[in-house]
């Protein structure tokens, strides 16, 4: 009896295949996990900019209490997203999370003319999340 196959020997190769699926799997992952953190960056940022702007102009006070009514509606499902994720191994939500908790709305009511201590932190806190983005 012959015991040899007529088809060649197969030899172990290396899974390329399956090491670049994966490294593409962490590429993906990595990306939008980036990308999360920059859109509530983003957010806050933009919140940031429109204060900015009605603190310059010198807005009335319907002006602030409609703009507060759209910090809340925007920045609310925000905040509860980063006490969900924010730790001490993800800084910039810590950050975000520490500016918009605990600075932002005291802020749109002390600062509405000129600077006030919340808005101080609250800059601090977005420049350091934006330092560790970076």
């Amino acid at each position: 009896m012959d015991t040899e196959s007529p088809f060649p020997v197969r030899k172990k190769r290396f899974p390329f295949g399956i090491v670049l699926s994966v490294l593409a799997l962490v590429t993906i992952y990595t990306l939008l996990v980036f990308t999360a953190h920059n859109l509530e960056y983003k957010k806050i940022k933009a919140v940031h900019q429109e204060f900015l702007a009605l603190q310059q102009q010198g807005a009335g006070d319907a002006e602030w209490v409609s703009f507060k009514q759209s910090v809340h509606t925007r920045i609310d499902p925000v905040i509860k997203k980063l006490e969900a994720t924010a730790s001490s191994e993800y800084p910039v939500q810590q950050q975000l999370l520490w500016a918009t908790r605990d600075y932002l709305y005291p802020m749109l009511d002390s600062a509405r003319v000129s600077r006030s201590r919340d808005q101080v932190r609250f800059e601090k806190h977005l420049r350091e999340a934006e330092n560790q983005i970076n």
